[in-house]
């Protein structure tokens, strides 16, 4: 303040002295634009700010200032995270050594429609869903470098891409004394999803790979003081946030506690799922149970995890237990059977024949390792293709096909009592399946009609011609 000063800076900002004690800062429209230069990129920054700021020189060297700043049109985008944060308002204003925010203000602004069609339909459809915005408030002492922030969401939402959404609300506060920042808070999701498939798409670099910039071997990194960031956050699911993909179609809730405390984040708490489904091993398996327990390491929660194929006299599927890290994947089945029974009912819908079961679950398993761990009889609509030994006709039936006496002793044999079974589910209790002889010209078409839990009526015709009316129960003896 000793010295006048005449300077005006790019972008329109004036600095005019008004004594040799005072010194008054105007700025009007200042675009933000230039920001980005600074910010590289990754973060774009825009709208234009108002301030008439006033500074008064101390005794003691120190400035304190006075006046308002005010912005429009304010936006911050993170495009690749699905972040846009648009049409803030700023009012703010300096008092001494203070910045005090006195509001940053987001509408909430629905650019993107989610491909999840009940996040979709909750969105566009119910009231609660409009009218969010983000609020910010707080101060900010320049001298002491330390202040607070509090940041209100309300059905505002936070994440639109075309493979994630979320919508929140809650209250985080931010407290600072510089270099340690505290964040703590909890935010419940009204409207989520997550496409796992995503996952397939992002790249990734070894470990053992590096990457300069130009001038970067020659040129140390800039040491910065560390910051201590220590975290307190409460998240919460709420009862509409959903997971698909990688063949999952469920909802998740449940809530965890994030912590952050020397560098070290961990989690407490419990997600799980709520109904759904998994297609695996071929088939369309509905989630049991499943739950996610976290326990410290946010990277190595407890899995408890039941998957079972619902639509057969045998309920058989997999279980996943042990952490994420050393997971543990096991077959089970209600009622329990044998393990070679539990993988026929799973991958096949029945129990293994006695003369072939070995060949049939061969051959279907090991089919899915030629297409990506789908079946390769999926591709075609089919939903079992698998070779079998025994009579023609006789697959899934518990009555001979011929009378004891024109069955001794037929002389047949191995391959020509060998068929080939392709079936195809029609509806939850309907089912088609054909039988071919691979020596024979023998054919059988199988019609199969779920009445009520283990009874089912079935109708043949070709080489072996019927109707019967199957019932089958299991003892646990």
């Amino acid at each position: 303040a000793d010295t006048p000063i005449h300077a005006t800076p790019a972008g329109g900002l004036a600095l005019r002295p008004q004594d040799e004690r005072h010194v008054r800062f105007e700025a009007e429209s200042q675009d933000l634009a230039w920001l980005n230069l600074l910010l590289g990129g990754e973060v774009e920054v825009g709208g234009t700010l108002q301030a008439d700021v006033q500074g008064r020189s101390l005794p003691n060297g120190r400035w304190t200032l006075s006046g308002p700043v005010r912005g429009d049109g304010l936006r911050l985008l993170i495009a690749d995270q699905g972040v846009r944060l648009l049409d803030g308002t700023l009012q703010a204003r300096f008092d001494g050594t203070q910045v005090l925010l006195e509001h940053l203000r987001f509408p909430a602004v629905r650019r993107v429609t989610p491909k999840e069609w009940r996040t979709a339909t909750w969105v566009a459809e119910n009231p609660d869903a409009q009218n969010g915005a983000l609020d910010l408030s707080g101060a900010w002492d320049l001298l002491e470098s330390q202040g607070r922030v509090n940041i209100a969401f309300r059905r505002y939402p936070i994440l639109q891409r075309s493979d994630r959404y979320a919508m929140i609300s809650g209250d985080l506060q931010i407290e600072a004394t510089l270099p340690e920042i505290h964040l703590g808070g909890k935010i419940t999701a009204d409207a989520g999803w997550f496409d796992l498939d995503m996952l397939n798409a992002i790249p990734s670099l070894d470990s053992d790979v590096v990457i300069l910039k130009p001038g970067a071997r020659d040129v140390a990194p800039p040491a910065s003081p560390p910051m201590d960031l220590r975290a307190d956050l409460t998240v919460d699911l709420g009862p509409r946030f959903y997971l698909t993909g990688f063949g999952l179609d469920s909802g998740l809730i449940g809530s965890m506690n994030l912590r952050m405390q020397a560098g070290r984040l961990t989690a407490l708490g419990q997600l799980r799922t709520r109904g759904g489904a998994i297609n695996t091993y071929g088939q369309h398996l509905q989630l049991r149970r499943g739950t996610i327990t976290f326990q410290g390491d946010v990277a190595n929660p407890v899995l408890d995890i039941q998957a079972l194929r619902t639509d057969v006299a045998v309920q058989a599927g997999v279980r996943v237990a042990g952490t994420a890290r050393r997971p543990r994947i096991d077959l089970m089945s209600i009622p329990e059977v044998s393990e070679t029974e539990k993988l026929s009912w799973l991958l096949l819908g029945h129990g293994p024949d006695q003369g072939g079961a070995d060949m049939s679950l061969l051959f279907s398993v090991g089919s899915s390792f030629l297409s990506g761990g789908e079946p390769f009889y999926k591709r075609f609509g089919l939903d079992e293709l698998s070779m079998r030994s025994g009579e023609l006709g006789s697959t899934g039936s518990i009555l001979p096909v011929e009378s004891v006496v024109s069955g001794l002793d037929t002389g047949a044999s191995a391959i020509e009592q060998r068929f080939v079974l392709a079936g195809k589910t029609l509806t939850d209790d309907l089912r088609l399946s054909l039988e071919q002889a691979m020596a024979q010209t023998g054919t059988v078409a199988r019609l199969s009609y779920r009445l009520m839990r283990g009874l089912q009526a079935e109708v043949t015709t070709g080489t072996v011609s019927g109707l019967a009316l199957v019932y089958r129960w299991f003892s646990m003896d």
